[in-house]
């Protein structure tokens, strides 16, 4: 009788460390998944959202990915009164194609969206307190901004696409730094 709950008992053991020493397969990611797909796939830990976001490596990649034909961005190092421009960083989502980097000290994000409900593709609900119109060659440009002649968010139209330009300063003109409208004309004829 003792060899049998002795037998039982090393069976339960054995069985209960086998579970505790497994694998979870659906934790496991593969050492193809970079950190950034990872984190778009499992979400914010801290806050529980998901982050619909893919990183990529080229305008061209974000642009397949998010659907919208073709994404074209400043060329590096394009100059404006504002500084030199730099593009170090692409993503998408359904729809949507980013280009993040920046125009001397300040951050610039570009995008090309699909053109739904809205012609408002920047994800920037701010309030500012001037709104004005610049015409470039090819279209009417809505810009938003904080100081009269300085573009924070600039948005247009064209065909299927809505697209949306950026712009914010360091520290504190985080608020109020922008760039005038020679400057937004230049950016605006890069993107396509």
């Amino acid at each position: 009788m003792k060899k049998r709950i002795i037998a039982i008992m090393s069976l339960v053991i054995t069985v209960a460390a086998m579970t505790a020493c497994g694998s979870d397969k659906s934790k496991e990611t593969t050492t193809e998944q970079t950190t950034s797909e990872q984190a778009t796939q499992e979400g914010d830990a801290d806050t529980g959202k998901f982050e619909p976001w893919i990183f990529v490596a080229s305008s061209k990649e974000a642009a397949d990915g998010a659907g919208v034909g073709y994404f074209t961005v400043p060329e590096d190092g394009m100059s404006l009164d504002g500084g030199e421009v730099h593009m170090y960083g692409f993503k998408y989502m359904e729809g949507i194609a980013e280009a993040d980097g920046s125009v001397g000290a300040a951050e610039i994000t570009i995008r090309k969206g699909l053109k739904q409900d809205t012609e408002d593709v920047s994800g920037d609900y701010n309030e500012y307190s001037f709104e004005w119109t610049v015409e470039t060659e090819d279209w009417e440009v809505k810009c938003y901004g904080n100081e009269e002649g300085k573009t924070m968010k600039a948005i247009w139209l064209s065909d299927n696409f809505s697209y949306s330009i950026a712009i914010r300063g360091q520290g504190d003109l985080y608020d109020t730094y922008g760039l005038g409208d020679d400057d937004i004309k230049k950016l605006v004829s890069a993107i396509q």
